[in-house]
């Protein structure tokens, strides 16, 4: 059993923390394309197009205590708290809302309760540096889906020439339930919202390599039932976030794989990415995501122009394939370091998803 410690018993405490925040501007393009109705030869396209829309945005602050005591024999507690803040206003209302955990760690590896972040989200920092408040388009947001930070048990190996792993556990009270929003039917009877089972327990792991300059790091996702957006193609394109979207249904077998290798050699700093989403239906049949992901920068003194790019294949959907439901999505920009602790960016980013019948570009 873990617990917490005491602040004043805490012989190393450390206050971090940063503060992001920008200017952004958002458009969006919608194209919907109909078949021919009784009458009509060719396909019947629509277009709707917004305004730019420009915001003030909080893109990510946060700050957090770390600690660690030393009981002796080479082991020691560890300890953190994060939380996000926002110079935009507003904010979370719970403490510990971000990584926030207690430990022991020692020649033996890591070990860690509370919300700890997964092995997914560990890989993305490769693959997606980008800030922003929105995480779909200006970040790869659909491709990290996955990255997480359950209130999970975790274990990290120490290094092994080069090799570690790590496996984690999310109990089966600690998963997503099932969920369906509240609304009002046809005949403006109003539904309030219900909140069912969670899902099954929840299993992560990792491997890790890093030798020189190349690095390269395996994640993988495993829950026997798990509650998932209702359309599958809404998880696809909206990520895990959209569960309260349409409601749930549970899936079986849910198993998500990605790899991801790196290559770092002075200024320049190159990653790849492969991510598998597989996951099983009531009725035996099968769903699955295929998706790539690419990053390139390199520093010119104190400017890092940087490209990222994004590619989702047609998804599977009930063993069929689901034509022209891919997705495209670019982001470019250049950082500019004025010193170790201050920078700026400016970033344009570009997202188009086919949805089947029709298109969505952002």
């Amino acid at each position: 059993v873990l617990s917490a410690l005491p602040l004043a018993a805490v012989a190393d405490v450390s206050l971090y923390g940063e503060i992001k925040a920008g200017v952004e501007g958002n458009n969006i393009q919608l194209q919907l394309t109909e078949p021919p109705s009784k009458g009509q030869t060719g396909n019947k396209v629509t277009k709707g197009k917004s305004r730019i829309r420009t915001k003030i945005n909080d893109f990510g602050s946060f700050i957090g205590f770390k600690g660690s005591e030393d009981l002796g024999e080479g082991l020691k507690a560890v300890w953190q708290l994060e939380q996000d803040v926002s110079v935009a206003g507003g904010g979370a209302t719970q403490w510990g809302n971000r990584e926030s955990f207690v430990g022991l760690a020692g020649e033996f590896g890591t070990l860690r309760a509370g919300r700890v972040a997964n092995q997914f989200d560990d890989a993305s920092q490769a693959i997606d540096p980008w800030d922003s408040n929105n995480d779909v388009a200006s970040q790869l947001g659909i491709f990290k889906r996955h990255d997480d930070m359950p209130v999970s048990v975790r274990y990290d190996s120490p290094d092994f020439s080069g090799f570690s792993g790590s496996v984690q556990f999310v109990p089966a009270q600690n998963s997503k339930s099932a969920y369906t929003p509240a609304y009002v039917d046809e005949q403006s009877k109003y539904h309030a919202a219900v909140v069912g089972k969670p899902g099954s327990d929840v299993y992560y792991a990792g491997l890790n390599y890093k030798n020189g300059g190349f690095a390269g790091n395996y994640a993988f996702k495993y829950a026997r039932h798990a509650n998932v957006g209702r359309d599958a193609f809404e998880l696809f394109l909206l990520g895990s976030g959209s569960d309260q979207a349409k409601g749930t249904d549970p899936l079986k077998n849910h198993q998500v794989h990605r790899l991801t290798g790196g290559y770092e050699e002075g200024g320049l700093n190159l990653a790849l990415a492969a991510q598998l989403d597989l996951s099983e239906n009531a009725d035996k049949t099968k769903n699955s995501t295929t998706e790539i992901a690419a990053t390139a920068s390199y520093r010119f003194g104190n400017a890092v122009p940087r490209i990222s790019y994004a590619h989702g294949f047609d998804f599977i959907e009930r063993g069929k394939k689901g034509e022209n439901t891919s997705y495209d999505q670019i982001i470019a920009g250049v950082d500019y370091d004025f010193s170790k602790r201050t920078s700026a960016i400016v970033s344009g980013a570009w997202l188009k998803r086919n949805t089947g019948i029709g298109n969505y570009t952002q």
